[in-house]
């Protein structure tokens, strides 16, 4: 780390940025606004010297789109206007950092990481299938950390790739539903008139089907009875996780805040809470976890930032082009417009493109259109997308983790039962979201 670096952190405005944002969820003057887009500006240059070298692989092809797309467009107002939008995004993982920070020092999750002691091999995949989808729902990838050492040391190469695969499957099918996610907060931005509870509730049930298809699919010899004895040890985290869940939908329908914002204002609340009630030793490890995982997201902030200025210009350029009008020509029917949504943000992560910046293409082109799809549904299809990325795609961080975390070739867990997990929950998925729209979404 060079000495600019050291002088000059990041950290301390990420802090003042998530601070404006709560201010701004009462009160929101243009002024609060202007000085959060030059913020962030100071923030992605601070950092940019500590990103990763594949954070930079990824950013630069789309920064210099944006600015060509700026040049030729003459959008330079969509470039502060997406470093204003991702403003919102400092708060939002400033929120996920401290959630974590209070997660792991809640009993249910000490309890969570004892739960496999003397379970019979057949449990394992059920357990870690769940264990993956409740965990990871709160703490995304960083349930693969509480799981992966539950392995023993000398497990076996195909145990190691087949808990691997299925924890994958769990926590992959999060995001479908759980607004702790990166995806629900971002596709949240593109579709802002969704209820949280409403996406919350289609998510769990998509969720739900999924997991039973997994099981069905890899798990078949496990009876229900069985599978209960080894996931139960799950149960006391299924309430902290819904009282949350409930407490965002409720703020959000109440208030009239998006899920992002009400996630927002409902952490610090929970937080607080949490504090005054632990220790003083577990409430000094919260705090200084908090200020060491702030700067652990610089990349996913970069990242973020850089997709939603790409996002903002292509939507000025896709409208000059007429992109959007050769689709509507088109006159492609409902099932045919969820299938392209999921279909495009999954393969193009197979092709090694980020699902941030396929989910905003896909929204940027569909959400104009008459496609009769109602938004709801096209905002869960671009979350079943995300899933399906982050389950096989190639630069998505949950399977560098899962791989890293178990020690199991990258190759291994894109090009494997998970693929084929994809494409049946997949297909399946255009089917009910289709059925979903007609029955109970049609305007």
């Amino acid at each position: 780390m060079n000495l600019f670096s050291r002088l000059v952190r990041s950290e301390p405005i990420l802090f003042v940025l998530w601070a404006n944002e709560l201010v701004r969820l009462v009160w929101s003057p243009p002024a609060l606004q202007a000085a959060s887009g030059w913020l962030m500006m100071l923030y992605v240059a601070l950092s940019f010297s500590r990103i990763r070298r594949g954070t930079v692989v990824l950013c630069a092809p789309l920064a210099a789109l944006a600015i060509a797309l700026a040049v030729a467009f003459d959008q330079w107002a969509g470039v502060i206007r997406g470093f204003e939008n991702a403003a919102v995004f400092m708060a939002f993982f400033g929120s996920i950092v401290l959630l974590r920070a209070v997660a792991n020092q809640r009993a249910e999750i000490t309890r969570a990481r004892s739960l496999f002691t003397g379970l019979r091999a057949e449990h394992t995949n059920g357990a870690f299938l769940m264990g993956a989808h409740l965990i990871g729902s709160v703490l995304v990838v960083g349930v693969l950390a509480i799981l992966a050492p539950i392995l023993k040391d000398d497990a076996d190469d195909t145990t190691r790739r087949r808990a691997a695969e299925v924890s994958q499957r769990g926590m992959c099918l999060a995001p479908l539903w759980s607004p702790f996610w990166v995806a629900s907060a971002f596709a949240a931005q593109q579709i802002p008139g969704v209820p949280a509870w409403q996406i919350m509730m289609l998510g769990l049930g998509m969720a739900a089907i999924g997991l039973v298809l997994a099981h069905v699919m890899y798990a078949r010899d496990v009876g229900v009875a069985d599978l209960w004895r080894a996931v139960k040890g799950f149960a006391p985290i299924v309430p902290s996780v819904a009282v949350c869940a409930l407490m965002i939908a409720g703020l959000s329908t109440v208030a009239g805040l998006s899920t992002l914002k009400a996630l927002i204002a409902t952490i610090p609340m929970l937080a607080v809470l949490s504090l005054l009630a632990a220790r003083a030793a577990q409430a000094r490890e919260i705090v200084s976890e908090t200020w060491r995982g702030s700067s652990r997201v610089c990349d996913e902030i970069v990242v973020v930032t850089t997709a939603l200025i790409l996002g903002r210009v292509l939507e000025a350029a896709v409208k000059d082009v007429g992109v959007g009008d050769m689709i509507g020509a088109l006159a492609l029917p409902g099932w045919a417009v969820i299938a392209c949504v999921i279909a495009t943000i999954t393969l193009a992560s197979l092709a090694g493109i980020h699902q941030l910046v396929s989910i905003i293409v896909v929204l940027v082109v569909f959400m104009p259109l008459d496609t009769g799809v109602s938004d709801i549904v096209m905002m869960e299809a671009a979350l079943v997308g995300w899933g399906f990325a982050s389950m096989v795609g190639v630069t998505a961080v949950s399977t560098a983790t899962a791989s890293a975390m178990f020690k199991v070739p990258r190759a291994q867990l894109i090009f494997g039962p998970n693929l084929v997990f994809v494409a049946v929950f997949g297909t399946l998925c255009v089917g009910l979201l289709t059925l979903a729209d007609v029955i109970f979404f049609a305007s």
